[in-house]
C-alpha cells in the first residue's frame, strides 16, 4: 500500500475551521481522502473554506456518514488516535516504527480522530485494530485536532519515502470491517438471545471485550468463514 492512500476520518468534529485545517495539512503531505462522521450541521462555511486555503478540492470531495461502522466498512485496518486513557484490551503504542509495517501491508487503511472536546469513545474504538498516542509533554497532552492530524500525516509522508515499501507484501486476503461487523453483530445478537450478557449493566464492557478479541490480529477471509461455520452450527 502507498501510505498516501490512507484515509483520514474525523468522528463528530465540532469546529468548521478544524475541518478546513485538516484538509490543508492533508494537502501539504499528499493525502486525498477525508471522511466525516456525524459532523455538525452547516460545517461547510467560510470558516472551513478559509482554513483549507488551497485544499478546496479535498473539501469538495469529503464523504459524509452518519454511522462510524458504515464509514469503516471498506477498510481492512484501522488506527485510532487518542491521548486519553481508555480501559480497553487494545494494542496501544506511541512508536510509529511499530505500526509502519501494518500501514504498508494492509490494502485499505483508515486513521481515526475523535471530537475536540472528548476524543474517541470506547464504542468508537471497538473496530479499531490499534490505538496510537502522540507523545507530548505530560503537563500538556491535549493537541488541537488539526495538529494531531498534521503529526500523523507527516509520519505517513516520511513513510512514503522509505525503500521498505516496495519490499513489503500487501495482505490481500484480510477481511474488511464490513465483513467483520456483520459477523460480530450476528455473534452478539446470538449471545443476547441466549441471555449471555449478565449482569445487564456490564453488557457494553463485555461487548468491547468481544470486539477486542477479534481485532487483536486481522482475520483472513478463510478464518472468518470458519468462524461463521462454528457459530451457525452452535446456534442451530
Amino acid at each position: 500500500m502507498n501510505p498516501k492512500t490512507a484515509s483520514i476520518i474525523l468522528v463528530r468534529p465540532q469546529l468548521p475551521e478544524n475541518i478546513g485545517m485538516v484538509a490543508r495539512v492533508m494537502q501539504n503531505f499528499g493525502l486525498k481522502e477525508l471522511i466525516l462522521v456525524q459532523p455538525r450541521l452547516n460545517w461547510l462555511n467560510k470558516k472551513s473554506l478559509n482554513a483549507a486555503k488551497k485544499a478546496n478540492n479535498i473539501i469538495k470531495n469529503i464523504k459524509i456518514y452518519n454511522n462510524l461502522e458504515v464509514a469503516l466498512s471498506n477498510f481492512s485496518y484501522v488506527v485510532a488516535t487518542t491521548n486519553r486513557l481508555r480501559y480497553l484490551e487494545k494494542k496501544t503504542t506511541s512508536n510509529f516504527q511499530l505500526i509502519k509495517k501494518k500501514i504498508i501491508s494492509n490494502k485499505k487503511i483508515a486513521i481515526l480522530f475523535g471530537p475536540e472536546n472528548s476524543g474517541l469513545s470506547n464504542e468508537d474504538l471497538s473496530l479499531s485494530d490499534l490505538i496510537f498516542t502522540i507523545k507530548t509533554n505530560n503537563k500538556s497532552n491535549s493537541l488541537n485536532l488539526s495538529h494531531a492530524v498534521a503529526v500523523f500525516c507527516f509520519k505517513l509522508f516520511e513513510l512514503d519515502n522509505l525503500k521498505a515499501i516496495s519490499n513489503t507484501k500487501v495482505e490481500k486476503n484480510n477481511v474488511n470491517k464490513h465483513q467483520l461487523s456483520k459477523f460480530l453483530n450476528f455473534l452478539i445478537k446470538s449471545l443476547d438471545d441466549k441471555e449471555f450478557f449478565k449482569p445487564k449493566e456490564k453488557k457494553q464492557t463485555m461487548k468491547n471485550n468481544i470486539y477486542a478479541i477479534f481485532t487483536k490480529n486481522p482475520l483472513t477471509k478463510k478464518e472468518l468463514q470458519t468462524l461463521w461455520g462454528i457459530i451457525k452450527n452452535l446456534t442451530k
